[in-house]
């Protein structure tokens, strides 16, 4: 038999489905009512009982906030409380209490029936974060410890440089010496991804000329280039503040794999219809099909496709975060042009 939307036997459906959603979903769900701006708890789903630990029968009629807020949030809660009379959502990472001690949660605050009423859902969150914290200190211990190595294969390859007794063992010194700073390459290069991805930019104005010339600094393998920049009549391009970061890794790549005893590398800039576009142009050997597909986009970054290295992953972020593009495109005589393109300010 066909029901019309609005019937009773409408009506039913739509409540066997909400209480099936309720009791099933996996995040912890409060239907409560607000008295006297207190949450006062109506319905828990099983999901509830199991994060927080309470019995159903003991938390219904209960409030809320006295059930899982620590004494020291109560400021937080009672903002969350206001907003929900007052009809709006909450959304926010906080500290609940649970038999189990405080737990960090991600809760989501749905008001409904104008404000008098309301859903709290509550996503466990930390297996997660203690996780990311626990990550974030040790990629600090590494990048430190591998700063110190670094500085001491240095110090020592600059030593056997200076007391080589023939081409044999100044070559092996500079080997050495260049391993050293493909290291701290990669530990610099480790770090600005991470900030890079937990970033959420404000674009602002950029100045290119200054961008290239911080690049420029950061890259000691530039000395040993015939390095050419023309970038002074482009106008400010519109970023997150990382610009030089893409440029230094783009300046280390073209002089560290050039077969030359000398690379020539170009830095221009110019404005173009849709913004304004910067290019570093080498005179090496180019980058392999797979290692260009992942700089423009066309291949996925996956733990197979990842290329040689993170300097091309970190262009290729830095500049799609900033709403811009990269381009690959052989020389005539020989070398490649990666091109950045990004919106002017």
């Amino acid at each position: 038999m066909r029901t019309q939307q609005g019937t009773p036997a409408n009506d039913a459906l739509d409540a066997e489905r909400f209480a099936h959603l309720f009791e099933h979903v996996q995040d912890a769900i409060i239907d409560f009512e607000l008295v006297d701006d207190e949450p006062i708890v109506r319905a828990v789903n099983d999901a509830f009982v199991e994060l927080f630990g309470y019995d159903p029968d003991d938390v219904r009629g209960e409030s809320l906030n006295g059930l899982i807020v620590p004494s020291w949030l109560a400021g937080e809660s009672n903002r969350f409380d206001r907003r929900t009379a007052s009809g709006k959502q909450n959304h926010a990472v906080v500290d609940r209490r649970t038999n189990d001690g405080v737990k960090t949660v991600l809760y989501r605050g749905v008001p409904y029936d104008d404000g008098d009423r309301g859903f709290a859902i509550y996503t466990d969150l930390t297996d997660e974060i203690r996780q990311e914290r626990q990550l974030a200190v040790l990629n600090r211990v590494l990048r430190h410890n591998l700063r110190n190595e670094v500085n001491v294969l240095t110090g020592h390859a600059e030593t056997l440089l200076e007391s080589a007794e023939s081409p044999e063992q100044a070559a092996a010194a500079e080997t050495i010496h260049d391993s050293a700073l493909t290291l701290s390459r990669l530990g610099e290069e480790a770090r600005d991804i991470e900030r890079v991805l937990d970033a959420d930019p404000e674009l602002e104005p950029t100045d290119v000329a200054s961008a290239v010339e911080d690049a420029r600094e950061a890259v000691p393998l530039v000395d040993r280039a015939d390095l050419a920049v023309d970038v002074v009549d482009a106008p400010s391009a519109l970023t997150g503040g990382h610009l030089d970061r893409a440029l230094a890794s783009l300046l280390d790549n073209a002089v560290r794999h050039s077969d030359a005893a000398t690379p020539r590398v170009t830095v221009s800039a110019a404005e173009t219809d849709d913004g304004v576009a910067v290019t570093v142009a080498d005179d090496g050997p180019g980058l392999p099909d797979h290692e260009r597909r992942l700089l423009t986009g066309e291949l996925d970054l996956t733990p197979l496709d990842h290329g040689n290295g993170l300097g091309l992953w970190l262009v290729r972020w830095i500049v799609t975060a900033y709403g811009g593009a990269v381009e690959y495109a052989d020389r005539p005589n020989g070398g490649s042009a990666i091109t950045i393109r990004l919106n002017a300010a």
